[in-house]
């Protein structure tokens, strides 16, 4: 387990940039306005809140690229704010939690089409599930994506693979239980997050270094085991605006996500958004 702690966090030193006055044409203290999108699966007969239809997901593809916005992925903000790396004038993260088979099956064309990019946090464990099950057979309405077809995703430039933890997806998140010490804690969040690192390392051969916790929840420690583990950002479920801050690397952890609800045209819903201040521009 220390070695593997090791690896990810010797992944991450490009990142550690010196002291920035002045780099690519930032300094220290720019800021950049991003919001971000949360999205869980494309079906075609959306029964709840956190499905959406292809259709419906290809308008906000089309009515973003309408709109200026560049669609970019975690790494992009990292490198922002860690080595003063310019982001395109309007960014916007599509991101997509959980790493379901059929939403991957199907969003590759439409990314293609509108050269857009999502970041994918898939759950560590399902995936090893539903590998097994594939293997056999079994067929499910929310399968999870296999090893192989993460790799696939992954290796298109298409879709960016964080983690959404290995085994804490449940109502309690990545929360300290009830009577949990501070320690126990520590040690359980920390050997969840390092058991994804090894198995998306192991199939892949890449690290994350994001963080989407489950539902949103959190304790008040959690970023900073996090950080401890060598994660460089963190994405929550409020509702909100997101304000990233060259040389500020806490600007990164518990970023904002809107979710995404089905049975609204992209203009009702980025218009709602709007309220929150996420589009700063005409809305025409």
């Amino acid at each position: 387990m220390a070695a593997l702690a090791a690896i990810i966090l010797l992944s991450h030193v490009s990142v550690a940039a010196s002291p920035l006055e002045t780099l690519m044409g930032l300094a220290m203290g720019d800021t950049a306005e991003v919001p971000i999108i949360m999205y869980h699966a494309l079906e075609d007969t959306p029964d709840n809140r956190w499905e959406i239809t292809l259709q419906e997901f290809e308008d906000d593809l089309k009515y973003l690229a309408e709109k200026g916005y560049t669609s970019v992925v975690m790494q992009d903000l990292i490198d922002f704010v860690h080595n003063g790396k310019p982001l395109p004038e309007k960014p916007i993260v599509l991101s997509f939690d959980d790493g379901r088979m059929p939403t991957a099956n199907i969003i590759l064309p439409l990314l293609e089409e509108y050269d857009a990019r999502i970041t994918m946090a898939i759950i560590g464990r399902e995936t090893d599930h539903y590998t097994e099950l594939d293997k056999n057979g079994a067929s499910s309405r929310h399968p999870h994506m296999t090893w192989d077809q993460v790799r696939t995703a992954h290796e298109t430039g298409r879709v960016e693979i964080q983690s959404h933890t290995y085994n804490l997806h449940g109502p309690n998140g990545a929360k300290k239980k009830k009577g949990e010490s501070v320690d126990a804690y520590r040690q359980r969040l920390m050997a969840d997050l390092q058991k994804f690192a090894e198995k998306l390392h192991e199939n892949v051969g890449i690290t994350p270094n994001s963080l989407a916790y489950p539902l949103g929840a959190i304790s008040s420690t959690s970023d900073d085991i996090i950080k401890e583990a060598g994660y460089l950002a963190s994405l929550s479920c409020y509702e909100k605006n997101n304000t990233i801050t060259v040389g500020d690397a806490d600007s990164l952890y518990s970023l904002n996500r809107f979710l995404r609800p089905p049975h609204k045209s992209s203009g009702e819903f980025f218009a709602v958004l709007n309220d929150n201040k996420m589009m700063n521009e005409d809305n025409d």
